[in-house]
């Protein structure tokens, strides 16, 4: 390096918090809730992409009936499981077509009346009359508390599964709370925590893994009450749009 090269070097300089904090939000003005993607906590199973090693989406270390996060990669093990509050709830109906004519995701329908549309043919799937299927999702919104960090995420729930859904939306009916004057009320779905781990299940279509959720008491925790409850808010808004694109096997 010449004297020319030193002279002209420029100094670096650090940017201190208060000054990131006098743009907070800049740029991001026109982002609404439609345009973000929750990112969606599934089980790994044996079909899954990202347990093949030939495959692109292959995560070193993951196995069969883990649980992932499938943007950031992020995952547990099934038996360790994960601890969530229950945001909001959404039952969606999913068009697919068919895996022998290709397979893919076609749209999301809100309208249940979409079955009424369909009948059950030999793979015990709703099909519509252009050869496509309807797959009857129920959504979850959590919020993950996890590691000491909090994330919003999504737990799509289809076919066996939506047994354990019913059963997990039952529990959270059946929740009570008295007050002072000794009346008792249902709380809202985020005020109580909730263990998820994974247990292998079967039928005479094949073996895979499913949920098993545990009530795990009341939030004692005002600022994840607080967090929660503002979440909850912005899912249930007209804004935020359904995101669900994932097949769930049997």
């Amino acid at each position: 390096m010449n004297e020319a090269t030193k002279n002209t070097k420029k100094e670096v300089t650090t940017i201190s918090a208060e000054t990131f904090a006098e743009d907070a939000g800049a740029g991001l003005e026109n982002v609404t809730p439609d345009d973000l993607i929750i990112p969606q906590l599934k089980i790994a199973q044996k079909t899954n992409k990202e347990v093949d090693e030939n495959d692109g989406s292959f995560i070193p270390g993951l196995q069969v009936g883990d649980i992932m996060n499938n943007i950031t990669g992020e995952y547990c093990r099934g038996d360790q499981g994960v601890t969530v509050v229950p945001l909001a709830y959404k039952r969606v109906y999913l068009e697919f077509v068919d895996r022998d004519a290709g397979g893919g995701f076609v749209a999301v329908h809100e309208n249940p009346g979409i079955l009424s549309e369909t009948t059950r043919n030999n793979k015990g799937q709703d099909e519509l009359q252009n050869g496509n299927y309807i797959q009857t999702t129920a959504n979850h919104y959590v919020l993950l508390v996890q590691n000491g960090k909090t994330t919003p995420v999504m737990i799509a729930m289809a076919s066996t599964q939506l047994k354990k859904s019913r059963r997990w939306l039952a529990n959270m009916n059946s929740l009570r709370i008295t007050r002072g004057n000794g009346e008792s009320f249902t709380p809202a779905s985020y005020s109580h925590l909730y263990h998820l781990t994974t247990v292998p299940e079967k039928n005479n279509k094949g073996t895979w893994y499913g949920w098993k959720i545990d009530e795990r008491g009341k939030i004692t925790d005002g600022a994840l009450y607080s967090q929660a409850k503002a979440l909850a808010v912005t899912v249930n808004s007209p804004e935020f749009g359904e995101q669900t694109k994932e097949d769930v096997p049997f």
